[in-house]
């Protein structure tokens, strides 16, 4: 939001971003010159200013706090989407090839996730038990038992002959026999809290623990803060003579919260199945991993977009980058020491809404509606709900199958019998 252009002050100033010089210099023959020197403040305000008459009001009313989106391909691609619009540059990958990375990048990481929780979910679901057994294919009796147990999908002889592997020759009353061998595994969702002593159990409980605190405390952090953020962009650009557009940029959060749901409830699920305590101990940072790769790749997209300069603006423009991701003093002073009163950025030691960064926002959640606020509440509670839910049904399902299943094969004997 912050790397793009504020009102003139006057009719001698240039268009230029917030914060920017008002000279018709280019940042890159700037970037190298001194930060500008301190300009005189006026001291009956605790706020820079050069025209207390064109700061509004509402950006005065404290007491401020200050806080971060989180640094992750997810948040950088909302502040690019939020940011845009049809003065500036374009979001649309097919109309703006410079933001064409971003969707990239932002395809890529949600994308893996979600590619990869399928996989091990659907795909390829890991085998937490492996079970073996020896069968005559041409007894019945012996193939029902084994398709009451799971071995085989039909109580056939042509599925125990598609399924089974020769083991060897026996002599069963005279006649040689061939005896198959049949595997049997068992997938990590039919096994949910079905085996473990109090050890693995307590095991099971810190390892979630491990996987919730980094979901909860850092990846749902950051989908909080992007809604604040979200809220307080919809009170802060109409003051600066912006209307709200993009507002469709909601939904990146939310798909990064959809992405943390999915990869917190498998983890559970396949902790709480396992009985191993070092396979345990590895999925649960396999997991840790899962959730916070975004934040491993979002260096070198900020680097290039902070880089990189929104080409196609009017002549009266400075060089505008795309972001502007640290603080800077001279994003809010201009080359001659003065302030800017209508630039969106302020500087650290202001009482003042308003950006410090890109990621860094000072304001007052007092002074303006939050309707996402309740969302984040319900997010929070869903989080704290849904996968402890999941273990539980995923306990239910297993016992219940398991007790079906023997169930089922004593029914079976007894018939025989």
């Amino acid at each position: 939001m912050g790397h793009r252009h504020s009102r003139v002050e006057s009719s001698q100033v240039s268009r230029s971003r917030p914060g920017a010089s008002f000279e018709s210099i280019s940042r890159s023959d700037s970037a190298n010159k001194a930060e500008p020197s301190t300009p005189s403040v006026k001291v009956k305000f605790p706020f820079r200013c050069e025209d207390r008459s064109k700061i509004p009001d509402e950006l005065l009313e404290g007491p401020f706090d200050d806080f971060q989106i989180a640094e992750d391909v997810y948040a950088t691609f909302y502040l690019l989407a939020r940011n845009a619009t049809p003065e500036m540059y374009s979001i649309s990958p097919f109309r703006n090839p410079d933001v064409r990375i971003a969707w990239l990048y932002l395809l890529f990481i949600a994308g893996s996730q979600i590619f990869v929780i399928a996989a091990i979910t659907v795909l390829y679901p890991p085998t937490v038990q492996q079970d073996s057994a020896f069968v005559n294919c041409q007894n019945l009796t012996a193939v029902s038992a084994l398709h009451a147990r799971g071995f085989l999908a039909a109580a056939t002889t042509e599925a125990c002959e598609a399924t089974a592997e020769p083991a060897f020759e026996a002599d069963v009353r005279g006649q040689t026999v061939m005896i198959s061998q049949v595997n049997h595994a068992t997938e990590f969702y039919h096994l949910v809290l079905a085996s473990g002593n109090y050890v693995v159990l307590m095991l099971r409980l810190v390892c979630c623990s491990w996987v919730f605190s980094q979901v909860y405390l850092q990846e749902f952090s950051s989908v909080r803060a992007l809604l604040r953020y979200h809220d307080f962009s919809r009170w802060f650009l109409p003051l600066k003579g912006e209307v709200v557009r993009n507002s469709w940029a909601i939904c990146v959060p939310i798909v990064q919260y959809i992405v943390l749901m999915c990869v917190t409830t498998v983890s559970f699920l396949v902790i709480c199945a396992f009985d191993e305590p070092f396979d345990i101990v590895m999925n649960s940072l396999a997991f840790t991993f899962i959730a916070e790769v975004g934040s491993f790749f979002n260096e070198p997209l900020v680097s290039r977009m902070a880089a990189t300069s929104v080409q196609g603006l009017p002549a009266d423009y400075d060089e505008i980058k795309y972001l502007y991701p640290e603080y800077r003093l001279s994003n809010a002073i201009r080359e001659d020491g003065t302030y800017t009163d209508l630039g969106w950025y302020i500087c650290d030691d202001e009482e003042k809404a308003g950006l410090l960064s890109d990621y860094r926002v000072r304001h007052n959640e007092a002074v303006y509606p939050q309707p996402h606020s309740r969302t984040a509440k319900m997010l929070e509670i869903l989080i704290f709900v849904v996968p402890p839910v999941c273990v539980f049904v995923g306990a239910l399902h297993s016992h219940c199958r398991e007790g079906c299943n023997l169930a089922s094969f004593v029914s079976l004997g007894n018939s025989e019998l």
